[in-house]
């Protein structure tokens, strides 16, 4: 047998199978197809995204309660003098309302208390801080309303006290029902003229003894209104401010005016207004004005 593709080369199977020899051990020059190995692409690593610091937000300071409040030991009140002032507490005094809290500060190189009670009592048992030191500080909420007067046992020159108020209720103030309104009355415009009549036989003398030489005698009018004398007289007169003694004021003088004629004057001031006839010096009247 030819053994090879050329028909020369003798491979060792082929010269097993010339030789009628079989060959116990199958695989010695079996061609095995060759392992392809797929080339893995390495895959593209993703740079990580940078990191977002966040910006952390503020801090809002809260601001303190209203219902606090803070009373110091004064520097040095360990030693007596503070109480000449009343300065061992700052301040001495201090009103607050029900449910607030008042904290006492010890700034002082002292250690002291906050006692409630008086000396001359003694502790009431409301409250006590005990003796804190320096730096330290006692709180104590106050529910229920009074004056409440506290001291140091250690120092018990220094003294000081809270009062306590009730919490203020709003009240409701209900709002009353309007009233209906009153009709306004109609007004009556006062009357702007007043008249005064000079009568027949006022220029011979004895109308002054019945105070009917000017008719009427004496006028009352309001301050705007204007005084109207008619001469119903057949003589001449005058209607002249002021008196006989005390003589022209000035404020006004009709001068001469005839039979028949009129003189006006309106009066801008209140006051009483004496006036004469200078021809007839025993004519008088008045003019009051409100």
């Amino acid at each position: 047998p030819v053994c090879g593709i050329d028909g020369e080369t003798y491979g060792n199977l082929c010269m097993l199978n010339a030789a009628d020899v079989k060959l116990a051990h199958e695989g010695e020059c079996s061609v095995d197809d060759p392992l392809v190995t797929p080339r893995v692409q390495p895959e593209e690593i993703a740079e990580p995204e940078p990191m977002v610091q966040p910006t952390p937000e503020p801090k809002m300071t809260a601001p303190m309660a209203t219902g606090i409040h803070t009373v110091n030991i004064a520097e040095g009140s360990g030693v007596p003098g503070c109480e000449e002032t009343l300065e061992c507490y700052l301040p001495y005094s201090i009103t607050i309302t029900i449910g607030d809290t008042v904290i006492w500060n010890n700034p002082d190189s002292a250690a002291h208390t906050v006692t409630s009670g008086t000396i001359s009592d003694g502790h009431d048992g409301m409250f006590d801080s005990g003796l804190f030191m320096s730096g330290s500080t006692f709180e104590f909420t106050f529910d229920e309303s009074g004056t409440f007067d506290y001291f140091c046992m250690v120092h018990p020159w220094m003294t000081g006290n809270v009062i306590v108020n009730e919490i203020a209720e709003t009240a409701v103030i209900e709002e009353p029902e309007p009233e209906p309104m009153a009709e306004p009355e109609p007004m009556v415009e006062p009357e702007t003229m007043a008249i005064v009549s000079l009568p027949p036989g006022s220029a011979i003398p004895g109308c002054e003894e019945t105070n009917e030489c000017y008719l009427p005698y004496e006028i009352t009018v309001s301050v705007g209104q204007t005084v109207t004398w008619s001469n119903d007289d057949s003589a001449a007169h005058t209607v002249t401010s002021g008196t006989v003694d005390a003589g022209v004021t000035g404020v006004f003088d009709s001068g001469l005016f005839m039979s028949g004629s009129t003189f006006e004057h309106t009066f801008e001031k209140a006051g009483k207004y004496n006036y004469f006839c200078m021809v007839h010096p025993w004519m008088t009247g008045i003019v009051t004005v409100n």
